[in-house]
């Protein structure tokens, strides 16, 4: 697999970008994935090619590396299968429905192969389960079972689709659901850099104390002078008592004003988290799934050492490499990069063999 097909590809008139966070695993809410149905890419695919609409959101959660759009397998098929009557629905040729799908469409979703363990999830069982009484066009599908599968694999995930089976899981409007992940995904990547710019700061402060604090300690009798020296001259030009006061109150504001801000992002984050419809993740994860879903919120390929250590930072998983590495192996989700590098899923187009 080349790696610039993993790269974010740039959509000429789409909206944009958030800002990049520098790792995003710093943050320990929840983030969000979009998984897509079948009709929702169709949809998609026949409204450009219709209304000549060169991106849509999902091309600008693509771009965020956060909140990739991920499918089934099977949904490839059921594309070729019914792109025909769509662009018929829409009333254009089924040409220009296909190059939409295949220029603008496509080159955003990652494709992510299943094993046969993960369609015994939960959701993936009540989309197959067939109730006396259920009506026909809200039975089961054995072609949707993969989707939710998906959807509680890398949960919480987001599931965009129209059809009545995924109900109440189906989001309805996907458009304004993408713009809610677009703004999730950026008050994300502010709130991990501003975690990480706080560390560095706070690792550079504490390197300068130590670095009194060992001086003192080897030279304590010129330490000592010198502090002695220092407080004399503050009290006699009267800044001792009427320097120091300011300059605490006007720190002591500054970090109330970084505090409330961040307060403020995290609660706007869960507002708009709230309003969402989520597929949670299966409880009581394998340490595949943990692992998937660390790759798939992570934005770039991990080596199964940082794979490890970003486990056991952000959720505490004492786990070797070499297991991990085993475990990644025996799971098709996986994909391996040169390098010894994982990720998650292969680009739409590649696994179309396009």
């Amino acid at each position: 697999m080349a790696p610039d097909l993993l790269r974010p590809r740039a959509v000429p008139g789409a909206l944009p970008p958030n800002p990049t966070a520098i790792n995003p695993m710093v943050l320990r809410g929840r983030m969000l994935l979009a998984v897509l149905d079948t009709n929702v890419l169709l949809v998609e695919a026949c409204s450009q090619a219709k209304r000549g609409r060169p991106y849509h959101p999902l091309a600008a959660l693509a771009g965020t590396r956060r909140a990739t759009p991920y499918m089934a397998p099977h949904v490839l098929g059921e594309l070729e299968e019914h792109l025909p009557k769509m662009a018929d629905a829409f009333k254009i040729p089924a040409s220009a429905a296909a190059a939409a799908l295949h220029e603008h469409v496509l080159p955003q979703v990652r494709v992510v192969d299943l094993e046969i363990r993960d369609h015994l999830s939960p959701g993936a069982r009540h989309i197959l389960h067939q109730a006396p009484g259920v009506p026909t066009a809200r039975r089961g599908d054995p072609d949707d079972a993969p989707t939710m599968a998906l959807a509680e694999l890398l949960g919480p995930a987001v599931l965009f689709t129209r059809d009545k089976v995924f109900e109440p899981f189906a989001v309805m409007d996907s458009m304004a659901t993408a713009q809610t992940l677009l703004l999730t995904a950026g008050l994300e990547a502010h709130g991990a850099n501003a975690v990480i710019l706080a560390g560095c700061v706070l690792e550079a402060t504490m390197s300068g104390v130590g670095a009194l604090v060992d001086v003192a300690a080897r030279r304590p009798g010129l330490t000592a002078a010198a502090v002695a020296g220092a407080l004399w001259y503050l009290w006699r030009t009267g800044r001792l008592t009427e320097g120091w006061r300011p300059l605490l109150s006007g720190l002591w504001e500054i970090t109330e004003a970084v505090l409330q801000a961040v307060a403020d992002a995290k609660q706007q984050h869960t507002d708009l988290s709230r309003t969402l419809t989520v597929v949670e993740a299966t409880p009581f994860p394998a340490l595949e799934q943990t692992a998937a879903r660390l790759l798939a919120r992570y934005g770039a390929p991990l080596t199964a050492t940082e794979l490890r250590d970003a486990l056991a930072d952000r959720d505490d998983l004492p786990v070797s490499a070499a297991r991990l590495r085993r475990e990644m192996a025996a799971h098709r989700a996986f994909v391996r990069l040169p390098g010894d590098r994982w990720t998650i899923g292969r680009p739409a187009l590649e696994a179309a063999g396009l």
